[in-house]
């Protein structure tokens, strides 16, 4: 080997340096980013520490990208089983609701007109829905019936206290008065209910 001659002050630099790298080469983490500097300024360098790391990371990263994507997908399954039964619960419940009105007497004209109002106001409850249509449904009006029974003169008499001295003197006897006086009374009461 030849022999070169340097100056002191290179020969303690080129020392220095010498032991910084040991330095460094001897801790692991500073030992692994002086690895990574190499590789990245030269990137052809085979640095084997750096290439088993690599090799053992990938599998593991690989699965753990598997395990969180089943996660993720295990989760998207469950809250949509969740906004199904919560779905199908509460169709079921208005569908009870609805059996409960039409067994009650109501038409399927009311029950689709109380559905459309509970699109309109957003609302589940048909129970709710189906009291705002009755209370906005105009009374509905007793049909007066048209014919022989002197109607006229029924239509009349105007002062109830008339009418029903006029009932009390006939005994009951008088069917036409009877009548206007139900419906009177019916139609009152009807209007009350409105309210």
């Amino acid at each position: 080997m030849a022999t070169i001659e340097i100056d002191e002050v290179e020969l303690l630099r080129l020392k220095r340096q010498d032991q910084t790298v040991h330095s460094l080469m001897s801790n692991p983490k500073a030992k692994r980013r002086i690895l990574e500097a190499y590789k990245d300024q030269y990137p052809d360098a085979k640095i084997p520490e750096l290439e088993i790391e690599e090799a053992a990371r990938k599998p593991v990263e690989d699965l753990t990208k598997t395990v969180i994507d089943l996660k993720k997908q295990i989760d998207d399954d469950k809250a949509e089983r969740e906004k199904f039964a919560k779905l199908a619960s509460l169709s079921d419940g208005i569908n009870a609701q609805k059996a409960k009105f039409r067994r009650a007497g109501w038409c399927a004209e009311d029950i689709a007109a109380v559905e459309k109002l509970m699109e309109e106001k957003g609302t589940t409850d048909f129970e709710l829905a189906a009291a705002l249509y009755e209370k906005n449904r105009p009374p509905s009006q007793v049909a007066t019936p048209s014919g022989v029974g002197g109607w006229n003169f029924v239509d009349n008499v105007q002062d109830a206290e008339k009418d029903l001295k006029a009932l009390v003197d006939s005994r009951g006897n008088n069917e036409a008065l009877a009548d206007k006086m139900a419906r009177e009374a019916l139609q009152e009461v009807r209007g009350a209910q409105r309210r």
